[in-house]
């Protein structure tokens, strides 16, 4: 079984790594640094997605609950 890290504790870590690593040309820092803000950016748009899509979702059933009233 694989155990998987949080999308946090991936971050956390390519930042670790990105202060970390000492390349001549800033290439790999620049690169691990893109990687980490682009997946911080995503997973703030997902925490987003995941709110709205619950709060249809609870839209729904209120309407739903109205509709099928005796």
């Amino acid at each position: 079984m694989n155990v998987r890290s949080s999308t946090r504790s991936l971050i956390n870590a390519m930042r670790v790594l990105d202060s970390e690593i000492q390349s001549d040309d800033g290439v790999a820092n620049a690169v691990i640094a893109e990687a980490a803000q682009r997946l911080e950016e995503q997973q703030e748009c997902i925490a987003q997605l995941e709110q709205e899509n619950d709060a249809l979702r609870a839209d729904l059933l209120l309407w739903e609950q109205k509709e099928v009233k005796p």
